[in-house]
């Protein structure tokens, strides 16, 4: 069984208990897990993005440590997780490729990730997958330069989005296609898989984004055939970056399948 759930930001006027409601009024269905985010780490579940999850779902946490935050801000909110009993999976600085390098990011995993793990709270790291299909060669590959190292990671998440692939004489390439160096690489370390972000632009072409959404169910059940289900699925229900908003039918009925089809056990 995948969790499949969404990363959600408020509309003007709207709180972010708000924007959760009303994407679930949008759905039809709870959301059984959120993809959520906080910059510098709060030192407690009630001082961050955390505390509209709490017993309501799981969270997909990401926040951005330094190498000055202090450990035990960081044993603390561990602490207040386990706690409160949270059903979390910490991602330490989702997406690093495009901040630091991968030496730093390492170093700053190697620090910030101990305390978490130490607390029994998961902990992983999450790449853009553009990034895990670049050559090794190439510093920004994430896959090469930006692992922690084995022992160290409880999963792995990717981001991924089809941007500049659909157009009036192009389809978006299927997510199993895209996505078969990570899995392969995950995979051989034993080390689950999810998708943290994904989604479509609204003013894409409407039939062909549909087609790739579906293409993310079909590589969900693939993964799930095999015994190596994702961990969970986000879409991002945003316009930050981009209107990945559910706002087309042909989206939205996409998005249920998927929540059906991988909700099998």
């Amino acid at each position: 069984m995948t969790l499949v759930g969404a990363a959600v930001t408020p509309v003007r006027g709207q709180g972010w208990g708000d924007a959760i409601g009303a994407f679930e009024s949008l759905t039809g269905r709870a959301l059984p897990v959120r993809r959520c985010y906080d910059g510098a780490p709060p030192a407690s579940v009630g001082g961050g993005q955390l505390r509209y999850d709490v017993g309501a779902r799981k969270s997909v946490y990401s926040f951005k440590p330094t190498m000055r935050t202090p450990i035990a801000t960081l044993e603390g909110l561990a602490a207040d997780i386990v706690e409160r009993g949270h059903d979390c999976d910490v991602i330490i600085f989702h997406e690093p490729v495009d901040d630091m390098s991968g030496q730093a990011f390492v170093r700053l995993y190697r620090r910030s990730a101990p305390p978490f793990r130490r607390a029994g709270v998961p902990v992983g790291v999450c790449f853009t997958n553009w990034s895990c299909n670049l050559p090794y060669s190439d510093p920004r590959s994430a896959l090469r330069h930006y692992w922690p190292g084995e022992g160290l990671v409880d999963f792995v998440a990717i981001d991924e989005y089809p941007i500049g692939e659909i157009t009036s004489n192009g389809d978006a390439t299927p997510m199993d296609v895209r996505t078969r160096r990570v899995c392969q690489f995950a995979d051989a370390r034993g080390v689950p898989l999810g998708l943290a972000e994904y989604g479509v632009d609204v003013s894409w072409d409407v039939r062909k984004s549909e087609r790739w959404l579906r293409s993310v169910t079909d590589w969900g059940r693939a993964r799930a055939a095999h015994g190596k289900p994702l961990r969970w699925v986000c879409y991002f229900h945003s316009d930050v970056g981009g209107h990945y908003r559910l706002s087309h039918a042909e989206h939205l009925d996409a998005y249920r399948d998927t929540a059906r089809a991988l909700a099998v056990r």
